[in-house]
């Protein structure tokens, strides 16, 4: 039974991925509704409770703090190579090799795989990614910082809000408490049976450098990971969150975004979809290697 346990987390989260995939053959609905109770009540709510009473130090904010602009960096450096060495230029590729899917996948991933701690760790890092990709995302596409974006990200304010609450000390009512906890535990199931909706919605697949940038996003993301949580000496449940972290698949935001600027978003969606294939076979991999 311990060789199928890194295999679990995998396929709980795959299965509620093929729920939406399969709800999106059978039921055409908007999204647009669901996303804003994620985005503005659900993650805030989960990022918040995560954050707001279990233990925390600095030293583990800090230690994801470094270990998310290792991350970014290393791939970054990895995508000029692959640009350099086959001579393409492409913003559509940059974007959802750069970023990965910090939210949809890596929470769930985490929580069913590390407990608590590791839920905890991964909020972190899914508001730092969201960070990253919603300023340094927009200048890739767009050519142009928009800063002011990132002060638009609910799971912003709950983290500054939770972190808050935790090194202060601040009780919270049970009576507040609880309905919180539910409704932020919520948004595990939508976001990722959202993500099997979204993902039914890509027609086409682009081969070649979609491969390439699956490929990229995996394994690059996985090896930057190794060096940084290296380098800065991360240990524990933080090693193991980072490792994930940069083995995660692509996120679909990224074939949102490419799309809202016109940056060759079918070779995004075709990273995004090949790289969530591929990260079936990849992340029970990893969960041998680190578990």
């Amino acid at each position: 039974m311990e060789f199928f346990k890194p295999v679990s987390p995998v396929l709980s989260v795959f299965l509620l991925i093929g729920i939406g995939y399969g709800f999106a053959h059978w039921r055409k609905i908007s999204l647009s509704s669901l996303t804003e109770i994620v985005v503005y009540l659900a993650a805030p709510c989960l990022v918040f409770t995560s954050l707001a009473t279990k233990s925390v130090v600095a030293a583990d904010i800090v230690m994801m703090v470094l270990g998310a602009v290792g991350i970014v960096a290393g791939v970054g450096a990895l995508i000029g190579l692959y640009f350099l060495i086959f001579r393409l230029q492409s913003r559509g590729f940059a974007l959802p090799v750069l970023f990965m899917n910090a939210g949809n996948m890596g929470i769930p991933l985490a929580l069913f795989a590390f407990g608590e701690s590791g839920l905890q760790r991964a909020t972190l890092m899914f508001v730092i990614i969201s960070v990253f990709q919603y300023s340094l995302g927009i200048y890739i596409l767009s050519g142009r910082g928009q800063w002011l974006e990132i002060f638009r990200l609910p799971p912003i304010y709950a983290m500054v809000l939770g972190l808050s609450f935790n090194l202060g000390q601040i009780p919270i009512p049970d009576l507040l408490f609880q309905p919180l906890a539910m409704l932020g535990y919520a948004a595990i199931p939508l976001m990722l049976v959202s993500l099997g909706y979204r993902l039914h919605d890509v027609r086409s697949l682009r081969w070649g450098h979609s491969l390439g940038g699956a490929l990229l996003r995996i394994f690059g993301g996985f090896l930057s990971a190794y060096l940084t949580a290296t380098i800065i000496g991360a240990e524990g449940v933080n090693r193991q969150v980072l490792l994930l972290y940069g083995s995660l698949p692509a996120a679909v935001v990224n074939f949102v975004l490419t799309e809202k600027y016109g940056q060759d978003p079918e070779l995004a969606a075709s990273i995004v979809v090949l790289s969530t294939l591929l990260s079936l076979c990849t992340i029970p991999i990893i969960f041998w290697l680190i578990l």
